[in-house]
């Protein structure tokens, strides 16, 4: 079994360790490890659960082991790509420089596109790709229907204003003719009591009398006639105020009517393009014409790109490199030296990274199965109870890993 295999020898040491890295990693050995004079050997429940917490950490470390050597492997690998990389010479050299250069390029033109701010939305895009054969004209009509309702809304508040004065005018000739009606009331009374004065004043008083009743009625006369030309003219302006009113109220209902008609068509043209305005629509319009012009620039854009990437990809190819495709990603370090020594450097790092751990993970195994093999030769007659626990841990761990 694989646990025997590795139980009664060293473990595999890493040698030449590149000194790129200067972090170390700040564990304690020993903090992983329960030492057996904190345990009664002699409890049996105590001896089973220390030795099968060993040899949970024995399988613990190796699977981190096996865990760390693929990533290991997998750097290693990257790292063997870049040195093929500097064998690549000749025609194929220049082509993979050119199609480097181009995928670049294009990489930085989709990320500013797809960075940009203002940019319509794919819902406003389509929406206007949907009504682009309506949206000129539609910009056209929106702007004639709001300046119409304008004028609309300023012929309504002038008629509305000479609806008031009519109403003022009309208001004033009517109170103008119920006065002239009680003065002319008042003159009437005062006629009849003068004359009844005049007669007892003649025939009681036996006054002479005659030029009395000459002015009573001469006054009478010109102040009933003045009050009746009076009154003819307040209700001939009434008469007027009444019609001009009217006519006013007629032009007013169509002005309305008007005014329902072009805010039912405002209304049906803001629901149909999803805006609030002809302004709106208009920087929706430009944003979508400019917009058009970077997504076809885009489009064949991207056939550019797709077809660099597959000659990339074949050249990297014919080298055997072990992951061509990964190169797609990282173009600029082919164009450019001192990032390809950033990649490395990077890579080395992480190699680094992963050998420490799998060192630490080593010792640890390495400490455990040693103190197994100690518990076995200072407890000969606990041997083959403890070997008996290595044999099942063992093979449940097994089964596990097939099941």
């Amino acid at each position: 079994m694989k646990f025997w295999e590795t139980w009664f020898k060293r473990a595999k040491k890493y040698k030449n360790v590149d000194e790129l890295v200067e972090e170390e990693l700040a564990v304690s050995d020993e903090s992983y490890l329960v030492t057996k004079d904190r345990v009664n050997m002699r409890d049996s429940g105590d001896r089973e659960r220390y030795v099968i917490s060993l040899l949970e950490q024995i399988a613990d470390a190796e699977g981190q082991i096996e865990s760390y050597k693929s990533e290991y492997n997998t750097v290693n690998r990257y790292l063997q790509d870049m040195e093929d990389l500097e064998f690549i010479a000749g025609e194929d050299k220049e082509s993979l420089l050119e199609h480097a250069k181009a995928i670049h390029l294009l990489e930085v033109d989709k990320n500013r596109y797809e960075e940009k701010k203002e940019r319509l939305s794919d819902a406003d895009f389509a929406k206007m790709e949907r009504l682009e054969d309506d949206t000129d004209e539609g910009v056209r009509k929106l702007r004639e229907a709001e300046e119409y309702q304008q004028a609309i809304r300023s012929d309504l508040t002038r008629l509305e204003n000479e609806k008031q004065a009519c109403l003022f005018r009309k208001q004033e000739a009517t109170a103008a003719m119920e006065n002239l009606r009680g003065m002319a009331l008042i003159c009437t009374v005062a006629l009849f009591a003068c004359m009844g004065m005049l007669v007892f004043m003649q025939f009681v008083l036996e006054m002479k009398t005659q030029i009395g009743y000459a002015l009573t009625a001469s006054v009478a006369a010109i102040a009933l006639t003045a009050m009746y030309m009076k009154y003819l003219d307040a209700a001939s302006e009434k008469k007027r105020s009444s019609n001009s009113l009217n006519k006013v109220i007629l032009l007013q209902n169509r002005v309305k009517i008007r005014y329902v008609n072009n805010t039912n068509l405002l209304d049906y043209l803001y629901m149909k393009f999803g805006i609030t305005s002809a302004k709106e629509l208009g920087i929706m319009w430009e944003k979508y014409q400019s917009e058009k012009e970077e997504r076809a620039k885009m489009k064949e854009a991207m056939k550019e790109l797709t077809f660099s990437q597959e000659q990339l990809v074949q050249i990297l190819r014919r080298y055997r490199l072990h992951d061509p495709l990964i190169w797609l990603r990282q173009t600029e370090a082919i164009l450019n030296p001192k990032e390809m020594v950033e990649v490395r450097h990077s890579l080395i790092t992480r190699r680094q990274k992963l050998r420490k751990q799998m060192e630490f993970n080593t010792e640890n195994a390495e400490k455990a199965q040693q103190q197994v093999r100690e518990l076995v030769g200072e407890y000969p007659q606990y041997a083959k109870e403890i070997l008996k626990l290595v044999s099942d841990y063992e093979e449940k761990t097994t089964s596990l890993k097939k099941g």
